[in-house]
């Protein structure tokens, strides 16, 4: 974890502005009493912005400190927007939690950032996302976080949301598909698949969160079954990136058996 730097009265910055190490400031906006804004830098595209408010100099550092440490985990906020945007894109840093049991007979779970944290139900339980995994544990299967995000509707039909962490990962699957379009024996059932695979080989961004339909989901959990038989050739994966493919066929694959189970279950 970085340190605090540049430390003064009303304000101050964890890390280095302008090194590796810099995570945003904090600084109090009232000249009397206290009212503690925070602001976070994203090293996406390089700018420092809102992230949230807090009460105290030191529940200010503390909710910075989290969101610094859980900005890489992969977990993306679970609170619904609008249509036209879909799902928040930040980083989760909460998990809120109720012990009843649904159809599945598993734990209800919303994972939020830190500026939809207020958002809070007090008939459930609320916790850093660390404090639950030490706890818990994290398990997609088990909790449905990641598999079960739902996405925004498009043409209708929801969507689900699929993490995408390195550039690797969407070559990778648009190769996948291409290969499979290719095989000699049919990969798909239905006219659906093949054309949603034409589709996607074209048109899968580089960059996520990807949203995909529920077609869309088992058209390539379908085709990354398949790939061991076509040989490792296909892809020509560079130093490392073996491990980022696997990555990304499992949240694929666990994103798709979760949406057949929830129109088995009529819930979608």
């Amino acid at each position: 974890m970085s340190d605090w730097t540049d430390t003064r009265e009303g304000f101050a910055r964890l890390g280095d502005e302008y090194t590796p190490d810099y995570r945003g400031y904090v600084i109090n906006v009232r000249d009397e009493g206290e009212d503690w804004y925070i602001y976070a830098w994203d090293d996406r595209n390089g700018v420092t912005s809102y992230l949230a408010r807090a009460a105290t100099e030191n529940a200010a550092r503390e909710l910075l400190e989290l969101y610094a440490g859980i900005k890489q985990s992969g977990f993306l906020c679970d609170i619904y927007v609008s249509e036209a945007v879909g799902h928040c894109p930040e980083s989760a840093v909460f998990v809120e939690w109720t012990h009843s049991k649904r159809d599945s007979g598993k734990q209800v779970h919303i994972l939020q950032c830190a500026r939809h944290s207020f958002l809070h139900d007090p008939t459930w339980t609320r916790t850093p996302i660390p404090e639950y995994r030490d706890e818990w544990g994290i398990d997609v299967e088990d909790t449905g976080i990641i598999g079960g995000r739902r996405g925004p509707l498009r043409d209708g039909e929801p969507t689900w949301v699929v993490l995408v962490d390195n550039t690797c990962q969407a070559p990778f699957i648009r190769a996948t598909l291409r290969r499979a379009l290719a095989a000699s024996e049919s990969v798909w059932a239905g006219t659906d698949h093949v054309n949603a695979a034409v589709h996607l080989s074209h048109n899968l961004p580089d960059e996520g969160p990807w949203t995909l339909t529920r077609t869309e989901l088992h058209t390539i959990a379908t085709a990354v079954k398949r790939r061991s038989k076509w040989g490792r050739g296909v892809w020509c994966p560079g130093t490392g990136e073996d491990e980022h493919h696997a990555v990304i066929a499992q949240r694929i694959t666990e994103a798709s058996e979760h949406a057949i189970r929830r129109r088995q279950q009529g819930l979608s």
